[in-house]
């Protein structure tokens, strides 16, 4: 009976580390800041597991394809007025990608797991991911030997470079425009720290949440003479319908051709600037002469 290879995941395991983590430590690259003591304890694992890596894998991944992915999470949970955004900013990915000579892979998705394996025949230089929750990210996070970009979700896992709106700033911000005492009105983002940092600002009662299953209108007829921050342009316009745009402070997502009421107040935390940080984030992963200079988080404040 033949004996079961050994696999990179078998690796991963047993030094207690991600199989991407072991893919950049047994492939030689220099470009993720792995400690010294982490490397020496895969290199210890394989060898006492007599891992013997693929060659075929590794002379593949040495060659640039010219293929990015762009992966956003379409689940039903997820509302329209959410999605417009993630949209917005995968095109001004896009943008930023073509002008570095790369094509893209946009796969919108309802079904993860499976369909990150379909793209992964693709052969893929990097993966920007967009917006998924931090248990999902973990699942997927090991599937991938290339530079995979979370934007707007968290894995806490330092291979990993995320980009994400800084909270605080916003928040901040929004005190300036409306004062201490003002409601949330925000979509149902995956992106942990912007929740926990309005939680400790705002009281629970205060915080609505965009899901399918909750009551917008009668949020804000509870709320008709508080002023509100609103995170995200289309549910901006949607609140105001009912209440007084004049106490209303939205995130916006571009500077230009707003689609709200003119003295509605705005905070801009450019998709533009988002997708500029992202794609440098990714060049830089991909170039192993600057190791020093790739943000494990990079945050995007109002301008």
């Amino acid at each position: 009976m033949a004996k079961k290879r050994v696999t990179m995941k078998d690796v991963a395991e047993a030094a207690g580390v991600s199989k991407a983590t072991v893919s950049y430590v047994l492939n030689y690259s220099e470009k993720e800041k792995i400690s010294h003591e982490t490397r020496m304890r895969i290199f210890e694992v394989a060898n006492n597991l007599k891992y013997v890596p693929n060659m075929n894998a590794r002379s593949l991944s040495s060659q640039k394809n010219f293929l990015v992915g762009i992966i956003v999470n379409v689940e039903t949970a997820n509302k329209r007025s959410k999605l417009y955004q993630y949209y917005d900013l995968s095109v001004e990915i896009q943008r930023e990608l073509n002008r570095l000579g790369y094509d893209v892979l946009f796969l919108q998705t309802k079904e993860v797991e499976r369909d990150i394996t379909i793209s992964q025949r693709r052969s893929l230089d990097a993966v920007f991911i967009m917006d998924m929750k931090e248990t999902l990210l973990k699942t997927i996070a090991n599937k991938f030997f290339v530079p995979a970009i979370f934007i707007d979700g968290y894995v806490d896992d330092p291979v990993f470079c995320k980009v994400v709106s800084d909270s605080d700033a916003i928040l901040k911000r929004a005190k300036e425009q409306l004062g201490d005492d003002f409601y949330v009105v925000m979509e149902d983002y995956s992106n942990k720290s912007l929740y926990d940092n309005v939680q400790r600002m705002v009281k629970s009662e205060d915080i609505f949440i965009n899901r399918s299953d909750c009551d917008l209108i009668g949020f804000l007829q509870k709320h008709m003479n508080q002023k509100g921050l609103v995170v995200g342009e289309i549910l901006g316009m949607q609140v105001e319908n009912y209440v007084d745009n004049r106490n209303l402070s939205v995130v916006v997502h571009s500077e230009k051709e707003s689609m709200l009421l003119p003295d509605t107040k705005r905070i801009i935390v450019s998709n533009r600037q988002k997708a500029i940080k992202a794609v440098d984030v990714m060049d830089k992963l991909l170039k192993l002469d600057e190791p020093d200079k790739v943000e494990r988080v990079t945050l995007i404040g109002p301008e």
